[in-house]
């Protein structure tokens, strides 16, 4: 019964990831699958917080390099800024 509502739990937070802005659709595309299975409780109400946010403040969180990274949030964003550099890297090369 737990993994059918885990899977049903990480479904539900990859339809939330979906995203109006392009950049940050990719992002959260990516953020889904290489990090969402790992965070734990309070990084996973962190993602849900920031979900709640519209898309420019989020990219704007995002892209800032001011983050506090003891707090989930802060831990959440630092993966997901991660991510988006790698993001840029990728597209600056196929450019």
């Amino acid at each position: 019964m737990t993994a059918e509502i885990s899977v049903e739990a990480t479904r539900r937070m990859e339809w939330r990831c979906r995203r109006g802005m392009l950049e940050l659709d990719l992002l959260f595309n990516r953020f889904v699958t290489a990090c969402l299975p790992c965070l734990n409780h309070l990084q996973i109400e962190a993602l849900n917080e920031l979900l709640e946010l519209p898309d420019n403040e989020l990219w704007k969180l995002i892209t800032s390099p001011n983050c506090d990274g003891s707090k989930p949030v802060g831990q959440v964003l630092i993966m997901l800024r991660g991510l988006a550099v790698h993001q840029n890297d990728q597209t600056h090369t196929k450019s």
